[in-house]
């Protein structure tokens, strides 16, 4: 059953603003209405770093690491890691995308994803890459804005040297940005966190 409804001159030129091809009035606010649910309809976009995927496949494979950013249609966003030990030159890059980070696509709302390359740690004092890695993904951050934070690390103990938890102190000249994406730092821009993470 079909239903009419009025709109204003300036809302119906709002919409053909976003229409595409030959939408109509109708197809633009259903896919308005999608995405305010988080429904998806359009595969997401893949962004590969390097941007050629036979180098992106090749470094993979040697260092066995690469960061995963799924990018949602609610402006979230998702950062984790993916762990390719079981990769070979014969295996299908996509093919494991798809049926792996980005199974069930449209359910969760994803609109894009990124793929970078993880440094290897040299193993040598003074190294951070495994630290920084570590706290990115605690932090929900890609190890590239992790990386250009300035941080002191505390540890909270008691008397006997029982350590409760670690806190982390970073630098009043960080980019403000950045630090708007961690949930739960404290005005003074330090956070505890967990042994584990150290672990």
């Amino acid at each position: 059953m079909k239903k009419s409804i009025e709109i204003s001159s300036t809302t119906y030129s709002r919409l053909e603003k976003i229409a595409e091809g030959f939408d109509t009035p109708e197809a633009v606010i259903v896919r308005l209405l999608d995405n305010a649910e988080g429904k998806v309809e359009i595969k997401p976009e893949l962004k590969f770093y390097p941007t050629d995927e036979n180098s992106f496949k090749a470094q993979l494979i040697e260092n066995k690491e690469a960061e995963v950013v799924l990018y949602k249609v609610d402006g979230t966003r998702e950062i984790t890691r993916w762990k390719a030990n079981r990769l070979s030159e014969t295996s299908n890059l996509r093919g494991n995308l798809w049926s792996g980070f980005l199974r069930g696509w449209k359910t969760k709302g994803i609109k894009s994803a990124e793929f970078s390359i993880l440094p290897k740690s040299i193993n040598q004092p003074g190294d951070e890459t495994e630290l920084r890695k570590s706290l990115a993904l605690e932090f929900n951050l890609t190890f590239e804005e992790m990386e250009s934070l300035h941080f002191e690390i505390d540890v909270n103990s008691s008397n006997d040297d029982l350590v409760y938890n670690h806190i982390v102190q970073f630098s009043d000249d960080c980019d403000s940005d950045i630090l708007n994406k961690i949930d739960g730092l404290h005005e003074n821009l330090w956070i505890n966190v967990d042994n584990s993470v150290f672990q």
